[in-house]
């Protein structure tokens, strides 16, 4: 997969942090006293109307066991993880609806160049030729290849990093976005390149599962280079040199759970400073040749890794050099090349890491691409055929009740202070909403469909980077979108402070018009109140409302908060996922959080769009509080390889889909209430150990 310099922002600024008690009644759950769920012969029509469908229960697990089993046990019964898949879930059973649609719409164009729609259906075509892609094997890299090869000095390395971004190479990275102190202006943002092993962790791995994935890597490589025209020798050694270079920057880059801090990110430095960091680098020529005049000072996200950059390069040498760079472009370039290659590297980054042992369909495959080259020419045509106005008006009232919800639990909320709690709410009531898709589309008229795949897309990529540069020195665009309408997801901006809701995640399974309000408001209504809740998370908490970074705590709030925060990371630390293998608490913080406050606050709009009294004679047969926590943790059901665990556990900032599923419900004492879980049963947690922040 390409990795895109905008990785950073996602990284640092939270720009997607994706799937984010006030005084109501509490609904009792209507239960005979004999078991925890009503009778399946109370209501015949359960199981024919919409939302929570029975057949995804396991009905013969007591919920208060194993709670997981007892909401999704059907599903994972019937269930087979594909072969082409490290993990499948109900996210991707969605997803998998949207890229079925995005085929019928791509099938159905025209390919034509002097078109956005035309160009999408010429690159999908040039993606699913097989035989032209093989015929035209590396020539199409060949002209970058020849630059490379020119590098005979470190001078001369740092020389090609000054045009390498416009290839989607380098050592390092410039892009756009809001300063940390004006969330009105862009500014430039300095990051390291991303490395070809997914996290510093897999290269300071010293296990010997560690020492496989390398070994694997490095054996992968030696395969590309061989394609490449190396000797088999020869390429052996490249790739071994390749890999030590990696470790030494691996060895200098910040632990990804050190950017929950944004004080981690937040180093601003002139371009005299930059100077001094890495005395042999023509900092102006690279700015002059990025089409930036005037930069300004720039945010460094990764100042350690900087400050160690020079040690690291002096240590290499000109060969070092060109085989790193080859062995950049050769991976991030692997999918639009020639079969043979794009077989090397899914073996190994979907293969080795994730456990796949399945090539989705080339015809996929192509459907991905070009959702990568060109998101607003195929989210316009997404939504015109499958968002309903009527679906954003009905999210957009959800919403309103999330954000009434959760103003109303800061307000409750026993350890904050009055002062703090009146921030919190001017921050919440200035968070802004975006249902659906964005206002303007973006135009491609710029893009050149080339004579090869790799050109197309070599193409699309320097506008995308070229306009993301442009942006430096220039106001906030605040309609912008960070996701395409076709995404099934959510995120939180921490530096406009806003959460967005993309057409393709507003329908079922997480949304449904004629469903029960418990199946939305578990399902949709715990993914708005998560991304709500990033905004008051360990990250989002440090912005005020209008995206600027500020300390609006009181210290004795920011020390409650600290301390709750640090009761999250013990708990969650303590969730063996493998054997073996538990969750990383610091990691995962701040979605944890967001998947308990999302629940909470769900939970309480819930109660309120129900209303007073609660009908007692609801035609379902789970009543609507069992319903909700069933909905919310169907949302996570999920079939994984092991490797794909792994790899989440060492990477992502989510903790994997089991533990999301339930651990924020056992935090809830209405979870308790629903489903008559008490002390001594394996779900309970007593309530001492419950964590309500939010």
């Amino acid at each position: 997969m390409k990795k895109r310099p905008v990785r950073f922002l996602y990284l640092v600024l939270a720009f997607l942090i994706t799937l984010g008690s006030g005084g109501y009644a509490v609904v009792t759950a209507q239960t005979p006293e004999a078991s925890p769920v009503a009778s399946p012969d109370a209501t015949p029509l359960a199981e024919v109307l919409p939302g929570i469908q029975m057949e995804n229960l396991d009905l013969s697990v007591d919920p208060g066991d194993d709670f997981y089993r007892f909401a999704n046990g059907g599903w994972l019964d019937r269930t087979e993880l594909p072969g082409s898949s490290p993990a499948y879930g109900t996210f991707d059973e969605l997803n998998d609806k949207v890229t079925a649609e995005l085929q019928e719409i791509v099938l159905g164009l025209e390919a034509d160049p002097s078109t956005d729609t035309g160009k999408v259906k010429v690159v999908y075509d040039q993606f699913t030729d097989e035989d032209e892609r093989n015929a035209n094997g590396i020539e199409p890299i060949q002209p970058i290849l020849e630059e490379i090869a020119e590098i005979d000095s470190i001078e001369a390395g740092l020389l090609f990093q000054q045009q390498a971004q416009l290839d989607e190479l380098g050592l390092f990275y410039l892009f756009a976005s809001s300063a940390l102190d004006d969330a009105t202006s862009n500014i430039g943002w300095f990051g390291p390149a991303a490395l070809n092993l997914p996290d510093r962790e897999y290269y300071l791995d010293e296990s010997e599962e560690g020492e496989a994935i390398r070994q694997a890597w490095v054996d992968s490589t030696t395969q590309l280079f061989v394609i490449l025209g190396y000797t088999e020798a020869d390429a052996a050694a490249a790739a071994e040199q390749v890999l030590a270079f990696e470790t030494e920057l691996a060895t200098i880059t910040t632990p990804s759970e050190a950017y929950n801090d944004p004080a981690t990110y937040n180093n601003p430095r002139t371009i005299e400073e930059l100077e001094t960091l890495i005395p042999g680098f023509d900092w102006a020529a690279w700015f002059d040749t990025l089409g930036v005049t005037d930069p300004g000072s720039v945010n460094v996200i990764d100042i350690t890794w900087l400050e160690g950059f020079a040690a690291v390069l002096e240590g290499a040498d000109p060969d070092t050099l060109r085989n790193y760079f080859t062995a950049q472009l050769i991976w991030d370039n692997s999918a639009y090349l020639s079969i043979d290659i794009a077989d090397i590297s899914f073996a190994f980054a979907s293969g080795v890491l994730l456990g796949v042992t399945e090539r989705r369909p080339i015809e996929e495959r192509g459907i991905f691409a070009v959702q990568d080259l060109f998101p607003d020419a195929l989210s316009q045509a997404y939504v015109d055929v499958a968002f309903p106005p009527e679906s954003k008006a009905a999210i957009e009232d959800l919403v309103a009740n999330l954000i009434t919800a959760f103003g109303e639990r800061i307000r409750n909320a026993t350890w904050m202070t009055e002062e703090t709690k009146l921030k919190a709410l001017e921050k919440l009531e200035l968070m802004s909403v975006k249902v659906g898709y964005p206002d303007t589309w973006k135009s491609y008229a710029d893009v050149e469909t080339g004579d090869s795949l790799f050109g197309s897309v070599h193409s699309a990529h320097q506008l995308s980077t070229q306009q993301d540069l442009a942006k430096i020195g220039q106001p906030v665009d605040r309609t912008e979108w960070g996701m395409a309408a076709f995404e099934v997801n959510a995120y939180y901006n921490a530096s406009l402070n806003e959460i967005v809701f993309p057409a393709a995640i507003l329908q079922a399974p997480f949304f449904d018009a004629e469903a029960d309000l418990a199946s939305n408001y578990g399902a949709i209504g715990s993914v708005i109140g998560h991304e709500i809740t990033h905004g008051f998370d360990a990250s989002g908490s440090n912005f005020d409302g209008y995206g600027n970074i500020s300390q609006w705590w009181t210290e004795e709030d920011a020390a409650a908060f600290d301390a709750l925060n640090e009761e999250v990371v013990v708990q969650y630390s303590e969730l063996e996922v493998l054997p073996g293998l538990n969750v990383d608490g610091g990691l995962t913080v701040t979605e944890n959080v967001a998947d308990m406050g999302g629940i909470q606050a769900a939970y309480d709009a819930l109660l309120v769009a129900l209303g007073e009294p609660v009908d007692e004679n609801l035609p379902w047969f789970l009543t609507q509080q069992q319903r909700f926590f069933i909905a919310a943790s169907s949302t996570w059901r999920q079939k994984a390889t092991d490797e794909y665990v792994q790899y989440l556990v060492s990477v992502d900032v989510h903790a994997p889909a089991e533990a999301r599923a339930t651990q924020p419900l056992k935090n809830s004492d209405a979870f308790y209430e629903a489903f008559d879980i008490v002390e001594g049963d394996p779900e309970y947690l007593a309530p001492d150990d419950r964590i309500v922040i939010w």
